[in-house]
């Protein structure tokens, strides 16, 4: 038998009940349920962190925060745990990322100075990089205020909770 693809899609502050294959009665997410109704969907995945950093640690790593230890975002991952890139890797496949993973590098790992500890939007060891898209809300956020909505600013406080 041939060995097949792996699509394994992951998305950021999206509701898993907000898809039509997850039989939402509104929404329509037509290719996302033809894949479903050729693949597995994993219909009762739950965060096991907050925020997406750490949780996304956990999803690529298969630990627990308090074991993978990155329990907000930025901190970075110990270098010595694997992940699901690495392990696909081993097993013949290339993980390519369209996204990001935003990891930040094992400082551990890395000479003093180096570019890659002056952020946390780093690729997840493994990944060959097919499209990353860095955090860059601006144009979104540009695009709301032309829109006539009201935009907090500076910086992440889109992200805060109203003070009001």
């Amino acid at each position: 038998m041939a060995r097949r693809n792996i699509l394994f899609i992951t998305a950021d502050q999206w509701r898993g009940d907000t898809l039509g294959a997850a039989g939402h009665p509104v929404v329509k997410t037509p290719h996302i349920d033809a894949l479903a109704a050729e693949g597995v969907m994993f219909r009762r995945h739950y965060a096991n962190a907050s925020p997406c950093g750490p949780s996304r640690a956990s999803l690529l790593t298969g630990l627990y925060p308090h074991n993978h230890r990155s329990i907000r975002n930025g901190t970075p991952l110990d270098g010595r745990f694997t992940n699901i890139a690495l392990e696909a890797r081993k097993a013949g496949y290339d993980p390519v990322l369209f996204g990001y993973t935003d990891s930040a590098a094992d400082p551990r790992e890395l000479p003093p100075g180096d570019p890659r500890l002056e952020t946390y939007e780093g690729v997840l060891p493994g990944f060959s990089v097919g499209q990353r898209m860095a955090e860059d809300s601006k144009p979104w956020l540009a695009d709301l205020k032309a829109k006539g909505y009201a935009v907090p600013g500076p910086g992440y406080a889109i992200y805060r909770p109203d003070p009001t």
